[in-house]
């Protein structure tokens, strides 16, 4: 059965303040206890460890991550009331915002966050060792998953700010001073602690309820071999004998192929399958390799990340802002269904009387039952409910992106799977919309036609009484302003008249591009609860490491290596366990790195990875410019990096020897 987790509890010590966090056992909590004697009970160390996978709750499927890792790239536009459009505009500062979410990049509560997860984890370092109560087998386990959650919390840190503070060692006392570390010996004792999860994982191999294993150790080390190399732009780490003078691709490569020939993982037939909530438990999806697992119990506190390290003038722990916890601290989950979809109630005027017959009332509104405007026939809705949107719009495709994918339609399911195009009412609401009486299941077609092209003018008549159908461009309602991907922007409001209506219904701003789009649908409930019909949380894991992410790094690792014809080889290996049945989804050559990270988006699309594989490849600039109109003014080469937060500057001593990253001063 799936995740009622591990038990949360945490004494933390972290960087510059001395606190203890309370937390969550069977048994009474440990607080006011020294460390000495909370750590060594087999509870209290049980607990200590299961708190070092909390804090990973606050980045994956939690909106403001998504917004340091999809945005300000070429595959997302924010939308209409997007909490952090200055991630994608580059209008960044180092302000530390806290708790505002008007515009909020959360780097101050991220830098907190993740320096107090490395301090939990520093923590069972230092007592796991000799621990009295503790089998040798159950130490060995521990001590691989938190040498493998220490590494992986300090990829995200060097990947988002460079040179940053490393610390090895659990914080007694209260410290004033910092010093920045190079990014190589970063990366370095990152890879000494993967490799030291490796030799502690020897005996455990097998996936179970969300924990760290073998396996994910050597991904994630492919994975960070792959970003020192192409970061790094160095083939060895010179700071770490055992990577000094080893070429850093090929390493990564031998590490992907070791998961791809493991026999431990492997392909679904349809693509859509790997995505379904029906094998979205990480531990029994076959392709998922690590992630960080929801609980079912989403009502309870059972899903949440721990509170701040910091205390207000009462000595109360504050909270992270809620685009961090989503739902506060009485209850928690996984809020990525929530983000890439359309707003709710974008159907405005068209559908007649006050626009709710269909969209509004079907797509959003929390309740079992609908009444047909036109039999008065109560319609049961619950199962259809809230698969489309909330009344609020974050995140949607770019038109590169929506372009890539209807590229790959006829022979790839990643297309169909991935990319939301249709929306559709509850069976039992046909031909309730007043305007609409020959609509049969679709609401809304979002086309990628030029609306204002024949083919597209012919499709825009047959839809009259049908369903509302919004083009890429043109047309009565254009999704953008262009279907060109270097000058496309949302639209912000519909055409004032309709040409095939001949009136002005489609003048509201809610079915403008910016909040009327196609979706993401690979991270849609599709398991319903039908007591519970409208989600604003869900219990699906967060899958971080998979297989497909394998072959990608070993096709990138033979391109760098100058083996062309092999990276082309192992992406055709992969799209052809993408095809549709019956259909050559192969490409031809030559392979690029833009032919890698074009693979990289059709696969790994909000999967929180692209902003991170725009940076290390040093694309990160060229293709917001060339891709996406919101962000090409203003973005340049200092936001390879992401400003150091300014209540980090503002709390130590030392100023004159830690600075800011260049050109946030």
């Amino acid at each position: 059965m799936k995740k009622n987790k591990f038990a949360l509890i945490i004494a933390l010590v972290s960087l510059l303040s001395l606190s203890s966090c309370e937390g969550y056992l069977e048994e009474d909590n440990k607080v006011g206890q020294t460390a000495d004697l909370v750590y060594n009970t087999s509870s209290g160390m049980q607990g200590l460890v299961a708190s070092c996978y909390s804090f990973a709750r606050g980045w994956y499927g939690k909106e403001a991550a998504l917004g340091l890792s999809e945005t300000g790239t070429d595959l997302f536009y924010y939308g209409y009331d997007n909490k952090q459009k200055s991630l994608n505009s580059y209008n960044i500062t180092a302000v530390s915002l806290d708790n505002n979410v008007a515009d909020n990049a959360s780097l101050d509560h991220y830098w907190e966050l993740f320096y107090a997860a490395v301090d939990a984890c520093n923590a069972a370092i230092k007592y796991l060792p000799g621990h009295p109560l503790i089998s040798e087998s159950l130490r060995s386990q521990f001590q691989g998953e938190v040498h493998f959650l220490r590494a992986f919390y300090y990829w995200h840190m060097v990947n988002i700010w460079g040179p940053i503070p490393y610390n090895s060692e659990s914080f007694t006392e209260v410290v004033t001073t910092a010093k920045r570390v190079p990014e190589e010996v970063i990366y370095s004792n990152i890879l000494s602690d993967l490799d030291k999860s490796i030799v502690y994982f020897a005996n455990y191999k097998t996936k179970a309820d969300g924990r760290a294993n073998y396996w994910s150790s050597r991904a994630l080390k492919a994975r960070v071999l792959l970003y020192a190399a192409s970061w790094l732009g160095k083939t060895s780490i010179s700071s770490n004998a055992d990577y000094a003078g080893k070429d850093l691709y090929a390493l990564a490569k031998a590490e992907a192929d070791a998961v791809i020939g493991s026999g431990q993982f492997s392909f679904y037939d349809n693509y859509s399958d790997t995505w379904s909530m029906n094998n979205e438990d990480i531990t029994k999806n076959r392709e998922t390799i690590w992630g960080v697992t929801y609980s079912y119990d989403l009502k309870t506190n059972v899903n949440v990340i721990p509170k701040r390290y910091r205390t207000n003038v009462n000595n109360d722990q504050l909270d992270y802002n809620s685009l961090i916890t989503r739902t506060g601290y009485s209850r928690g989950g996984n809020a990525m269904l929530l983000m890439f979809v359309s707003m709710w109630n974008n159907g405005a005027s068209d559908l007649g009387g006050d626009g709710k017959e269909v969209f509004r009332r079907v797509l959003g509104e929390s309740t079992s039952y609908v009444e047909h405007s036109v039999t008065k026939q109560n319609v049961y809705v619950a199962p259809y409910y809230s698969q489309y949107g909330r009344g609020f719009t974050r995140y949607l495709p770019s038109v590169y992106l929506w372009k890539l994918m209807e590229k790959n339609r006829a022979t790839d399911q990643r297309t169909d799977a991935t990319l939301l195009t249709a929306y559709k009412i509850a069976p039992g609401l046909e031909g309730s919309a007043t305007k609409y009486r020959l609509m049969a299941d679709t609401a809304i077609y979002y086309s990628p036609l030029d609306g204002n092209s024949p083919e597209g003018q012919a499709l825009q008549a047959w839809a009259k009484g049908r369903y509302r159908v919004q083009f890429m461009s043109g047309g009565d309602i254009p999704v953008y302003t262009s279907s060109d991907p270097a000058t496309a922007l949302p639209t912000e409001a519909a055409v004032a008249k309709s040409a095939v209506y001949g009136d002005n219904r489609y003048n509201s701003y809610k079915i403008g591009g910016w909040c009327s789009y196609p979706g993401i649908k690979k991270f849609l409930d599709d398991v319903y609860d039908p007591t519970y019909p409208t989600h604003d949380i869900s219990s699906r894991d967060a899958v971080v490491l998979r297989l497909a992410e394998m072959y990608l790094i070993k096709a990138e690792c033979e391109l760098a290596l100058g083996s062309a014809g092999n990276a082309l080889t192992t992406i055709n290996e992969l799209r052809a366990k993408r095809a549709i049945p019956g259909k050559n989804n192969a490409i031809a050559g030559p392979v690029t790195i833009e032919t890698i990270l074009d693979e990289r988006a059709l696969e790994l699309c909000g999967e929180q990875q692209r902003w991170f594989d725009l940076k290390r490849t040093r694309t990160l600039v060229n293709r917001v410019k060339a891709y996406n109109a919101q962000g090409q003014a203003n973005v340049r080469d200092i936001h390879y990096y992401r400003p150091i937060p300014q209540a980090q500057l503002d709390a130590i001593t030392n100023r004159d020897e830690f600075l800011q990253n260049e050109g946030y001063n």
